[in-house]
């Protein structure tokens, strides 16, 4: 366990605990608990959740696996209406919607800024991509004027230049136009990318 990140291949390390527990017992049950923090939580990923987001609080999802005789069953909890009404909830009633995790058990999501100005095609300098977590999204330099930002949104289709396209991504790519890290640029245009970043010019989608 850690206060901070995750580990350095805490599944892996989970699973080595759980084979010296095992052996081979046949009847193990594994209870995994956690709070709604980060939905995009490694577990998620490695265990095949891939429905984790999509859930309703107070529903239940059950994964197999092949032939295989594991079942893994997912269930988002729902707050109990005496939770949600306890009387020390007076003490986050603020406006910030992220203390709805505390109060009603819902995903604590940051909040990030969003579009400051309008487009056109032809204000976009420059596009790249980030894959992360099974999806694609399309980062775009736009100058509006005398601002210059980066806007970050999803992208529904396939990249069309694979071998070209600048794209940053955890996996391990041999690829020239591939890097794992905005913040260890390998070029010159990396360099720029990672000014938006380091002086909070990145706008969301949502």
């Amino acid at each position: 366990m850690t206060n901070r990140l995750y580990l350095q291949d805490e599944f892996v390390q989970l699973m080595n605990t759980i084979s010296t527990i095992v052996r081979r017992r046949e009847t193990v049950k594994i209870y995994m608990l956690g709070n709604t923090v980060n939905k995009f939580c490694p577990y998620f990923k490695e265990m095949g959740l891939e429905h984790i987001q999509k859930m309703k609080q107070g529903t239940i999802d059950v994964y197999t696996y092949g032939e295989s005789k594991l079942t893994v069953a997912v269930e988002y909890c729902k707050s109990s209406a005496d939770s949600q009404n306890k009387e020390a909830n007076k003490y986050f009633a603020f406006d910030n919607p992220k203390l709805a995790m505390i109060t009603g058990g819902a995903w604590e999501l940051a909040l990030y800024p969003h579009l400051p100005y309008k487009y056109k095609p032809s204000d976009v300098l420059l596009t790249y991509f980030i894959e992360f977590n099974d999806n694609i999204y399309q980062c775009n330099i736009i100058t509006v004027g005398e601002n210059c930002f980066t806007y970050i949104h999803a992208k529904t289709t396939e990249l069309q230049n694979p071998d070209s396209d600048m794209v940053y991504s955890l996996e391990f790519v041999p690829k020239p136009n591939y890097n794992r890290n905005i913040f260890k640029p390998i070029n010159n245009i990396q360099k720029k990318i990672m000014w938006f970043f380091n002086t909070d010019r990145v706008f969301y989608q949502d």
